[in-house]
């Protein structure tokens, strides 16, 4: 039978009652694929030349037809055509049972965040070497896509090193820049493409959508925003920076793992949303985990009005301390404050069903097994 893990806390903990995990699907057995051995000469080498690290501080527009992404404390430039989405993990037998595109077939960002949830489930390697994907897939699976890790001083486990590596058409390249590794796995078609994202990795303070590498969110324990202000009075925003950070990264540390902004009708509408949410925090179901224990990541809202930046604390995914905290009051989680905010390579890789429900009803089904009684 298959079993979730969270594989980068297992077992840390999360074996709790009312917990779910977003977008996996339990299987029982997988289907007995094989692959057989395929030619290709493995080359190695330095990788293509890259810049030195650019100013610590946030960075200039993104050239047309190009966006950035940010993660700990590197930005760096991609394609915008190469949009976020899963890469296929160490369960992907499972995902591709029955379904002829399970995993993008197309240039993309790898959108699995730390604690992305994978079955226990022995899928079969891809019987070749060297694996340049990872996670044992088959290179019919693989698509050019680049990926982000924590470094090993950073709380990172990933340990290959730098440099580029090619075989069987496909080439992988990672730097290594602040405390991030960043990989791109190409095929020949799209290598000029690779070369100048690895390339363009720069090591910053503050990423374009103003969003610091660190954060007072960081120190856990539902730490509330070090200046308060009640989000009652502010009466219009210019724009709203959606800042997703580790709440497992020591404070000090860089701990973003992707940002965002809305601007428009967009930041108005979230705005209006979280003045008429109501006062007191939630949805809770405090009986259903460990008291002593707090969610893996959380949101800073970064509310620009007038010249003055304002910060929200956003918490969703434990059973009790749920909500938004402008450090006057917390608010409670609702549909209109909580689904804007997952878009891109910000996701909610799972966490109490109660505020999960209310963030994402449209993933939600109709019996959903694992909400508390």
């Amino acid at each position: 039978m298959a079993c979730l893990v969270d594989v980068a806390r297992y077992g840390r903990r999360r074996a709790l009652r009312g917990m779910v995990w977003a977008a996996t699907a339990l299987v029982i057995g997988g289907p007995a694929l094989a692959c057989g051995p395929a030619g290709g000469e493995v080359t190695g080498g330095r990788g293509p030349e890259v810049a030195a690290p650019g100013e610590r501080g946030a960075s200039e527009v993104s050239e047309s037809g190009w966006r950035s992404e940010s993660f700990r404390d590197v930005v760096m430039e991609v394609p915008a055509s190469w949009e976020p989405a899963p890469a296929p993990g160490g369960d992907w037998c499972a995902a591709v049972e029955g379904r002829p595109r399970a995993f993008p077939d197309r240039p993309y960002v790898d959108s699995r965040g730390p604690y992305r949830a994978e079955m226990m489930i022995g899928c079969p390697g891809g019987g070749e070497e060297p694996d340049l994907h990872g996670g044992g897939v088959p290179r019919e699976y693989w698509s050019p896509h680049v990926r982000f890790a924590a470094t090993p001083a950073a709380g990172g486990v990933e340990e290959v090193p730098d440099g580029r590596v090619s075989a069987h058409g496909w080439t992988r390249l990672v730097r290594t820049v602040g405390a991030a590794k960043v990989f791109v796995l190409t095929d020949e078609a799209h290598l000029g493409e690779a070369g100048r994202i690895i390339a363009s990795a720069r090591q910053v303070e503050v990423d374009p959508h103003g969003c610091a590498a660190r954060s007072p969110i960081q120190a856990g324990g539902f730490a509330r925003p070090p200046a308060p202000f009640d989000v009652a009075r502010l009466d219009a925003v210019d724009a709203i920076a959606v800042c997703h950070y580790d709440l497992h990264s020591p404070v000090g540390s860089p701990g973003l793992l992707a940002s965002r902004k809305l601007g428009g009708a967009a930041a108005t509408a979230l705005l209006a949303a979280i003045r008429a949410a109501p006062v007191g925090g939630g949805p809770d179901t405090p009986d259903t985990c460990a008291k002593d224990m707090w969610g893996d990541t959380g949101i800073v809202l970064r509310l620009a009005a007038g010249g003055s930046v304002h910060e929200a604390y956003v918490y969703y995914d434990w059973c009790f301390g749920n909500g938004i905290d402008d450090g006057t009051a917390l608010r409670a989680l609702t549909t209109d404050t909580c689904a804007p905010l997952w878009s891109g390579r910000i996701r909610q890789s799972g966490g109490s069903s109660a505020p999960f429900e209310v963030c994402h009803p449209s993933s939600v089904p109709a019996t959903n097994p694992t909400k508390p009684r």
